[in-house]
């Protein structure tokens, strides 16, 4: 098959039929934010450059494994920190994943969700909270997972501490977790941006449409009016799809189409530093966190 064939294949999928995807049809329901913080966006009046209304929280989801999930929740938590809102980005896969290994680049610490969550001994204090979590250097907190646990955690109870610590929360949610019942609570939150990450690949073009169909069942149709869709560059040289296709598919469908360029600290597997991110990199996490704000804001469910 050749590249053209391969383009066209995924060219075809918005205008058909939808194949049953196997994701549970749960109720969604509403999530209410603890005092002081409200469930509306909020304006951040710390040091930030600028005054955007700031979504409770971002939901990142990855379209195949390998998407560039992590990478993109903890540019996004960075991009928040830099214009001065306190952020954090928490480890919400299914099982566990590498966050902390990947974007602890100032501080690692040893708790975890497990850890702050699974004893009477939830800590209640900002301070504790702060004192506690791994950190980015860009001032990100960074809560990740005991990946050997099998036991899913109550992400009811961790947005509803973890909200009260911060102004946003990024969860990355990987390939598979969005769909689940442990995801109900994060998912049925109304102001909630949702970002798709795909690499700029064919094949991970045609198997986002699996995850679009998967946000249009668990979380409602109007969920795809606050999704994002987010193409990382993950090899150097010509992209390997045509991503204006693909922007004009996706046109009136989603919010926003965004691109990460190819990075070299990226794609070098190492924890990853703000600081050495190369411009137009960090350009495009800023962009996508702008957008993000926009999406939240205008969201057509209110």
């Amino acid at each position: 098959m050749t590249d053209n064939d391969n383009t066209q294949d995924w060219l075809g999928w918005l205008g058909e039929e939808p194949e049953v995807v196997e994701a549970p049809v749960a109720q969604v329901f509403p999530l209410v934010a603890p005092e002081p913080k409200s469930s509306a966006a909020k304006t951040s009046t710390a040091t930030a450059q600028v005054l955007d209304p700031i979504p409770p929280m971002t939901l990142v989801v990855g379209a195949c494994g390998g998407a560039g999930s992590t990478t993109t929740a903890i540019g996004l938590a960075n991009a928040w920190s830099t214009v001065g809102a306190t952020s954090a980005v928490v480890d919400a896969t299914v099982g566990g994943g590498d966050l902390v290994e990947r974007g602890a680049d100032s501080t690692v610490s040893e708790t975890s969700i497990e850890t702050m969550f699974g004893s009477s001994e939830t800590l209640h204090a900002d301070e504790s909270f702060s004192a506690s979590t791994s950190a980015t250097s860009a001032g990100a907190h960074v809560l990740g997972r005991h990946w050997l646990e099998t036991i899913e955690p109550d992400f009811r109870q961790v947005d509803r501490y973890v909200r009260a610590q911060v102004d946003t929360t990024v969860y990355d949610l990987g390939h598979r977790a969005f769909g689940r019942e442990s995801a109900q609570a994060l998912r049925g939150e109304p102001w909630s941006t949702i970002v798709v990450a795909v690499p700029c690949r064919a094949d991970a073009f045609n198997r986002m449409r699996a995850v679009l169909e998967t946000i249009r069942l668990t979380a409602g149709e109007k969920a795809l009016d606050r999704t994002i869709v987010v193409i990382s560059h993950q090899t150097a040289g010509p992209a390997a799809a045509d991503v204006s296709q693909l922007r004009d598919h996706l046109t009136g469908k989603i919010f926003a189409v965004e691109e990460i360029p190819y990075d070299q600290h990226l794609a070098s597997g190492l924890t990853i530093s703000a600081t050495d991110l190369a411009p137009d990199t960090a350009a495009a996490y800023e962009q996508i966190r702008s957008v993000s704000v926009r999406a939240a804001d205008s969201r057509s469910d209110r």
